[in-house]
Parts: structure tokens; sequence; C-alpha cells
């Protein structure tokens, strides 16, 4: 008789099958981009079919003992991502919905409205006037400084910031919208 041994060592060994969480991921890495053209194929946006895979999967996973990965699961596969995309086309949230009418009248009381435009329509007039001409107008007519304060403040003689004064009010009152 001859020496070989009926028993290799590799025989002893217990055959080590892959995990299921391995066997998964590999299924997923092989059928992702079929799963994602299938939903792009059926008109979902292309902004949401990542998300739409992932929930494909989450079924697959779920499912993965009564699933036989191979080319059977790929059919099973695509119908899940039918059933998920027609899904996600009758959810209410992606649905477009025509405003109705007039806009409803600001949460703001109409006073606090009227200021506002106020003080946009000062600060468009004050940008025409001129840096020195709106100093003094802002100076005197809002901060109430004196006329004296204002020249020493902007260094200009005093009949200068009467005169700046004067000038500002002339042409605001040309310009004001009455």
């Amino acid at each position: 008789m001859s020496n070989v041994d009926v028993y290799p060592e590799s025989a002893k060994k217990p055959a080590t099958l892959p995990y299921p969480e391995a066997t998964f991921a590999r299924f997923y890495r092989e059928s992702w981009d079929f799963v994602r053209r299938v939903l792009l194929k059926r008109g979902v946006p292309e902004r949401e079919a990542d998300d739409l895979v992932q929930e494909v999967f989450i079924v697959a996973w779920r499912r993965r003992d009564s699933v036989a990965f191979g080319e059977q699961a790929r059919l099973w596969l695509s119908m899940v991502a039918l059933y998920i995309a027609s899904n996600h086309r009758k959810l209410a949230r992606y649905r477009t919905e025509e405003l109705a009418g007039e806009l409803p009248e600001p949460a703001v009381f109409p006073r606090v409205i009227e200021v506002i435009d106020a003080a946009h329509l000062l600060a468009r007039a004050l940008r025409k006037l001129g840096r020195k001409v709106a100093a003094v107008l802002v100076a005197y007519e809002i901060e109430g400084r004196s006329m004296p304060e204002i020249a020493r403040m902007l260094r200009i003689r005093l009949t200068t910031a009467y005169a700046c004064l004067q000038l500002a009010r002339n042409r605001l009152a040309l310009h004001a919208p009455f």
C-alpha cells in the first residue's frame, strides 16, 4: 500500500463560509450601479437617486435570508427598485402645488413697514447729497447736535455748516416723493 493520505490536511479543516455581511457587501458593490440605472430610467431625479438606491438595499438586507444572491437577485432588485420609484413619486412631499391667489399679509405691523421704507428712502437721498452735506444733515436733524459742535467735528467754518444744512434741506424738498 502507498503512503497516500486519504484525508489531506485541507479536507480536515472545516470549510469557512463567508459571513453574510461579506456576501451582502460584495452583492451591494456589484449591484449598486445596476439599481441606480433602473431608478433613473423610472424617472427618479438624479439628486434623489442615491437615497433611493439605499432604500432598495435596505429592503434587500432585511430579506437577505430569502434572497438568492446572483442573477435571479438582479431581477428581484429591479422589481424592488420599481416599487420604490413608484412610491417615491406618489409621496405628497414631492408634489408641487400652485399658490392660491394673493399672498397673505406679512406678520409685521404696517407702521414697521412704513418705517423701513422711509429708512430706505432716506438712505438713497443721503447718498445723492454728498458726504459733507449729508454728514451735516444727519448730525443736526437725526443726532440732534448743535451747529457749532458739527462745525468743529467736521473741521469746517460755522457758516459753511449752515450753508450745507440749507442745501441738504432744499435738495430733499425738491426730490421728496409727496
